[in-house]
């Protein structure tokens, strides 16, 4: 209820408060209850930290292959991401929960928005886990000139592969291999036929694997090979992910 002193309107009229400052009347609107949470409501916020904690982890283990030059928006797409990982019923219980989840939705997550890997190189590396905890990756034959995308002044450009065994319960990562593919765009033959790669992946409390993929593009400089990839260039991909 408000009341008239001295010609001034004071009190509560519905949700509005008036109140007097030195000569001056002061109209605020009266702060509401917070509203009390349910069990569903505390149980998504603590979903939602689970999940977004699982993709900063993500991306500290990748850092390899983003190499910092992500758009703005990386992690909330990645949370994202891991929310089609979890399934239906949106974020992530928690980091045990991900071992019974599609971790291989993660796959063809693009680090750089503006920079789709598949706009860049035309073909695809198969990536299989066998049996015995090896890891094989195998390039197609590929002809450099035409089924890469080569900027202007590029000399060189390095294939970065990054192969993360991870514990995402205990948020660690036991062994990161980081094999590079260097190929020279002004050598003999056009043609490119890269042997098989192989690496051993049977680590201890390792749970699961995520292999990312970047193009990194050099040109020279007075005798200096000079980075040509910046925040709105960088071809970088989650490309293969496996539950050991």
């Amino acid at each position: 209820m408000a009341r008239i002193e001295n010609g001034n309107l004071k009190g509560l009229v519905g949700n509005v408060v008036f109140r007097q400052s030195n000569e001056t009347t002061i109209v605020q609107t009266k702060a509401g209850r917070k509203p009390k949470q349910t069990k569903g409501t505390k149980a998504a916020s603590a979903g939602f930290g689970v999940t977004s904690a699982i993709g900063a982890y993500i991306r500290r283990m990748m850092a390899e292959v983003h190499i910092g030059l992500y758009d703005s928006d990386m992690h909330n797409r990645l949370v994202t991401q891991l929310q089609r990982v979890s399934g239906p019923g949106g974020h992530i219980a928690n980091e045990k929960s991900i071992h019974s989840n599609k971790i291989n939705r993660l796959v063809n997550f693009q680090f750089n928005e503006k920079c789709h890997l598949q706009d860049f190189m035309h073909f695809d590396p198969e990536i299989r886990l066998l049996d015995n905890k090896q890891l094989t990756i195998q390039f197609p034959k590929f002809d450099k000139q035409k089924e890469i995308r080569q900027p202007k002044n590029c000399d060189l450009l390095v294939i970065n592969l990054s192969i993360a065994m991870l514990n995402f319960e205990q948020q660690q990562y036991i062994h990161v291999h980081s094999p590079q593919v260097p190929i020279n765009l002004h050598t003999r033959p056009k043609i490119v036929e890269l042997e098989q790669l192989s690496f051993d992946v049977n680590y201890k409390d390792a749970t699961s694997i995520l292999v990312g993929m970047n193009i990194e593009y050099y040109g020279f400089h007075r005798q200096k090979r000079l980075l040509l990839n910046n925040k709105s260039f960088h071809p970088a991909a989650i490309v293969s992910a496996f539950i050991i």
